[in-house]
């Protein structure tokens, strides 16, 4: 997707004028504009501001169809990435392609968080069973980087992204798993500076066999 024309569809859609106000609305460095401007632009850029404006996909990508989205005040879609989430020992996986879609009522998500922020990815490794098991695809809201107690987030720790129960006492953060084989993860002093909460997981779904 060529920068110069989605740049200029979303500035008539948006209102937007400046490349510095559609970094803001991305919640991306402007720097990230430069880069697409030679590498093309990310498809999860069309699909974060398709969720925040209720505009068609496909229209930012290629000017054709309506510029809004069917029934837009309704259904918004959210992008699915290449990264998974760890709930066990694992290693890094990261990569913020995007591989699918996942469709939401609109008012459900704007409950739960800011959509234009949110992904969905899946998870491997046992370490929240039952409450997430492997297979499983969460829904992350990315805006909420900010721990509230006892609740579920994906983490970045050391080289792995996980799935954790986070505990916040004065001093310590506790990274609980739901399976009980695992022992809860207690950080202190320093060593919660290694700590990267990405976003809170909102929902989870599984497929059966």
């Amino acid at each position: 997707m060529k920068f110069d024309d989605f740049f200029q569809r979303v500035a008539r859609a948006t209102g937007i004028g400046t490349q510095k106000e559609l970094a803001a609305l991305l919640g991306i460095d402007p720097a990230a504009i430069t880069l697409a401007k030679s590498r093309g632009v990310p498809k999860s850029w069309g699909l974060s501001l398709a969720a925040k404006f209720g505009l068609n996909p496909e229209w930012l990508r290629t000017g054709a169809g309506p510029v809004h989205q069917h029934e837009q005040g309704r259904t918004v879609l959210v992008p699915k990435v290449a990264a998974r989430a760890c709930a066990g020992g694992g290693s890094l996986e990261l990569g913020d392609a995007v591989v699918d879609e996942l469709p939401f009522e609109r008012s459900w998500l704007a409950r739960k968080g800011n959509p234009a922020r949110m992904v969905a990815m899946d998870v491997v490794g046992d370490s929240m069973s039952p409450e997430i098991e492997p297979g499983d695809t969460i829904l992350i809201d990315r805006s909420q980087d900010r721990v509230s107690d006892n609740r579920l987030y994906v983490i970045g720790l050391g080289e792995t992204i996980q799935v954790k129960r986070v505990q916040v006492r004065p001093g310590l953060v506790i990274l609980f798993s739901t399976n009980q084989r695992y022992s809860p993860v207690t950080l202190q002093g320093d060593e919660m500076d290694t700590l990267r909460v990405i976003g809170r997981v909102l929902w989870s779904s599984r497929a059966y066999a």
